[in-house]
């Protein structure tokens, strides 16, 4: 492999702080649901906390093993081992930490990674067997087979309904060359890089976040705000409170409209377009769950 291991890499250990990981890519792409490059960078800057673990994260912990025991009775033919951290032998700021490092039995060389998810929702995942997986999932992994050398990458998830799939991604060096500039040029980016700057303000949760922590005090003070700003916050708050009040009317006629049915879908020719599905908590009274990606339906009609 093109990496050597790396030790004393917990996450916001200084290690940490100064290298590119797998897991940090897709924020530095703009991809990621969990992480703002905005966020990113004033934690990796040590400005901010580092995330506490919540129930998304606690559960993908508890299942890695079963979900990689899995994985490894569908290949008897390899060996499926835990991974750690490693560092590229000749960039020392890009760094990985796989789940699971596969190799063939015989062998003493990894040819693989293997990438372990749990997910509540399966919209962007595709057919078994593809390389079909969430944007931000697939950077990672073509970041860890960057840094490690290798080129293959296997994804083995545990999808709602207690399904298993697994997906097999292939190096792509243009990809990988992308990603990589892109990783280095957030680095500089940093306090006391060559090219130190702040990233720009987003409409990311966690940027939202990153400015509370940013500012934990409460003077008793005004903050006088300027024109362009009070008419944004303004405009933005009365224009949210008018879509609250459509979407939900949108959502009561939609429910009544499918009555005991599971799944609404819009069906354009040959094109089936899932719209929302039916769930219950614990047995409880059902509820409407808009699909996580919805498309323009004037565009497709």
């Amino acid at each position: 492999m093109n990496a050597v291991p790396l030790a004393d890499f917990a996450p916001g250990s200084p290690e940490w702080m100064k290298r590119m990981t797998a897991s940090k890519v897709a924020a530095v792409l703009g991809l990621s649901p969990w992480e703002s490059r905005f966020s990113l960078w004033h934690r990796m800057a040590g400005l901010i906390e580092q995330p506490e673990m919540n129930d998304q994260m606690r559960r993908g912990h508890y299942l890695e093993a079963a979900v990689g025991e899995w994985f490894a009775d569908q290949h008897p033919n390899l060996l499926v081992v835990p991974g750690r951290a490693y560092v590229h032998r000749d960039r020392e700021w890009q760094a990985a930490t796989p789940d699971y490092l596969v190799r063939t039995k015989g062998e003493l060389i990894p040819d693989a990674v293997c990438e372990i998810k749990t997910t509540a929702h399966d919209d962007e995942w595709g057919a078994a067997g593809t390389d079909e997986i969430p944007p931000y999932y697939r950077a990672q992994v073509v970041w860890q087979l960057d840094t490690l050398g290798l080129s293959t990458a296997y994804v083995a998830v545990l999808l709602p309904r207690l399904e298993f799939r697994e997906y097999r991604i292939e190096y792509n060096a243009d990809e990988a060359a992308y990603i990589r500039a892109e990783a280095r040029a957030f680095l500089d980016s940093l306090p006391g890089g060559p090219a130190e700057q702040r990233p720009d303000l987003d409409e990311h949760s966690q940027t939202y976040m990153a400015v509370q922590q940013l500012h934990p005090d409460i003077d008793p003070r005004d903050a006088e705000v300027p024109f362009p700003l009070a008419l944004e916050f303004a405009d933005a708050c009365n224009d949210f409170k008018r879509a609250k009040a459509r979407r939900d009317l949108a959502v009561t006629l939609m429910a009544d409209h499918m009555g005991d049915a599971k799944t609404a879908v819009f069906i354009d020719g040959d094109t089936r377009i899932k719209l929302a599905d039916r769930r219950a908590k614990n047995g409880g009274t059902p509820y409407l769950q808009a699909a996580s990606k919805l498309p323009e339906i004037g565009a497709v009609a």
